[in-house]
């Protein structure tokens, strides 16, 4: 626990100081989010927070995990190439295709290195079945799917001040906590908090009004960690290989994802072309000011954590 602890004031501090340097370089570098007719904010706002998130995790991370396990090395490679092609993201734009490119390329160089859905649990194994189901030659595209689509996930639900950062603070949080818990295991939940740390520090910036956007480099850094940090840690107790927790933690970002791509199917519109379907703009249209729906999305997302809590526990 005093790890932990530890690495979430580390990554906190680092976070609140360098996301004003952050932003700074943004502005020199005309780093900047220009509103559009679908954005929430309505003057000009730097990027440069998900450089200042990136490296707040990483300095603690390595600081204190040192020396790191062979799956942090592959995230340690895989995020920076993430953070490179975002930034290209932030300052131009890249069509749909080289984006999914190279998230589906990251994802592989995490599953190369060790991060992998190796088993999951079969939910009807005292009706029928094994308890465990191996995952055979689909380990490699499940792990890789699952990765693309939460980092996707989380990059979709960057849609308001402060939503994203706090709730990648409150899962990432959770999923530490349930690290700790499943006992022997408090050195990968320094990685977690510091990712928590990193995230919180950046809403004393990001909470809305905001003064400062994470941009496609801290929401899809934070998707990708998050994504991969919930398989190397939590899967070490033996509830995790259902992914239950792991679902729970991360279910406000898989629920709107999820119903997002469902209802521009049945519309017949392309699944990237941004639109106001996400559930933050429902809850913004329906009268909601961004705090009352950023808090209102926090509970949501507390709620779930506390439910995934209880289900570890048990």
């Amino acid at each position: 626990m005093t790890g932990l602890i530890l690495a979430l004031a580390v990554g906190l501090l680092l976070s609140l100081v360098l996301t004003p340097a952050a932003r700074r370089v943004a502005v020199r570098y005309d780093l900047v989010d220009r509103p559009v007719a679908r954005s929430s904010h309505t003057t000009p706002t730097p990027f440069g927070g998900g450089h200042a998130i990136f490296a707040a995790f990483w300095i603690t991370t390595l600081t204190l995990h040192w020396p790191i396990e062979p799956p942090l090395v592959g995230l340690l490679i895989g995020s920076t190439v993430l953070l490179a092609i975002c930034t290209i993201d932030d300052r131009r734009g890249l069509p749909p295709l080289p984006r999914l490119v190279a998230q589906i390329v990251v994802a592989l160089v995490a599953v190369f290195f060790g991060v992998r859905i190796v088993q999951v649990t079969n939910p009807f194994f005292q009706l029928v079945g094994p308890e465990f189901i191996a995952m055979g030659i689909f380990e490699v595209p499940v792990t890789v799917g699952w990765i693309v689509f939460v980092v996707n996930a989380m990059n979709w639900l960057d849609g308001l001040d402060g939503l994203a950062g706090g709730v990648s603070a409150i899962a990432a949080l959770t999923l530490a906590l349930v690290i700790v818990s499943g006992g022997g295991a408090e050195m990968m939940a320094v990685p977690v908090a510091a990712l928590a740390g990193s995230a919180l520090g950046f809403l004393r910036y990001n909470f809305p009004p905001a003064s400062v956007f994470m941009g496609d480099s801290g929401a899809m850094f934070l998707g990708y960690m998050l994504a991969s940090l919930s398989l190397i840690g939590v899967v070490k107790g033996p509830a995790a290989v259902v992914l239950v927790i792991p679902l729970l933690v991360l279910g406000l970002p898989i629920y709107d994802s999820a119903n997002t791509i469902l209802q521009r199917i049945v519309q017949r519109r392309p699944i990237h072309r941004p639109d106001r379907g996400h559930l933050h703009h429902r809850l913004r249209d329906s009268g909601l000011s961004t705090r009352e729906t950023v808090l209102l999305m926090y509970a949501i997302t507390g709620l779930l954590c506390m439910i995934a809590l209880g289900v570890w526990l048990r």
